[in-house]
């Protein structure tokens, strides 16, 4: 290798340790020590001002360097690009879990791909049908038998997959009304010993036994909060009524095409949850 290269090698070098993550001094020097023989603090830092005026964004915190921005640019085609930003976003707006760095992910992603890349990707949003690892299929005489239970007014006993535990558990609800949101049939039902209601998705219900004991479901109903949603002309060809989980909601049609949709629902939270979720909602 030429003397005249050196510092070609040496940036280059140094470029590639910190796109790994972030490096403290010994570990840039160790480097530079390793693969050219040469390792002083003049050299780094001659190395890292190269880097710098060449529109890499480098910083230095508790004595760890630390690559935070780039002018290069990933290979994406255009529609390499919508398909994963929307991936991506759509899964950071419904993960609970890893929602928030999947958002931050997707900012960093955004500033990585070709501007005009970008720009073909925010001229259409793309909808995908999304499902998690933990989403279980639904069981159609589950579901028949809570729907003849519901009916019945009539006790059943569930073993319900619990996240938070992560096991299987009997419990014993008066099932009162079963709903679909979210990709997902729900059950509302009053579970013995609380006293609020409970909503239990029912691809997490793995058996499901009718027992004898009757209920009158007036009390609990009583418990369903009035809500009142207004929907653009958009959202309500879309949604509709079923947007409350109401049978009887009614709607009031408005001059813009749009609609207001009253109703009860077994909790505020789930309307609150389902408006955001739905992009074409106001």
């Amino acid at each position: 290798m030429g003397t005249r290269m050196r510092p070609t090698i040496g940036v280059l070098l140094l470029l590639r340790v910190l796109s790994e993550g972030p490096a403290t001094r010994v570990e840039l020097l160790y480097s530079l020590q390793d693969e050219l023989g040469i390792g002083n603090e003049r050299t780094l830092r001659r190395y890292l001002s190269a880097l710098r005026e060449a529109g890499f964004e480098i910083s230095r915190s508790r004595g760890r360097y630390e690559l935070r921005g780039s002018p290069t640019r990933l290979a994406f085609t255009k529609h390499e690009a919508l398909a994963t930003l929307n991936v991506v976003e759509s899964l950071a707006e419904r993960d609970p879990v890893y929602g928030e760095h999947l958002a931050s992910a997707s900012i960093k992603l955004r500033e990585a791909l070709p501007k005009e890349a970008v720009r073909f990707a925010d001229s259409g949003r793309v909808e995908f049908d999304l499902s998690f690892a933990n989403d279980l299929l639904e069981n159609v005489e589950v579901l028949a038998t809570l729907r003849l239970a519901t009916h019945r007014n009539q006790r059943v006993e569930i073993q319900y997959h619990s996240l938070a535990s992560g096991g299987w558990r009997k419990r014993t609800v008066e099932p009162l009304r079963i709903f679909y949101a979210q990709r997902a049939h729900r059950l509302s039902a009053h579970e013995q010993g609380k006293s609020g209601l409970t909503e239990f998705r029912v691809n997490r219900i793995k058996e499901v036994r009718m027992l004898p004991d009757k209920f009158s479901p007036q009390g609990h109903i009583r418990r369903f909060e009035p809500v009142e949603v207004r929907l653009s002309e958009k959202a309500f060809v879309a949604y509709g009524k079923s947007l409350i989980p109401d049978d009887s909601a009614s709607a009031v049609p408005l001059e813009d095409g749009g609609a207001i949709i009253r109703g009860t629902t077994p909790s505020i939270f789930w309307t609150v949850r389902d408006l955001l979720t739905n992009p074409s909602c106001p």
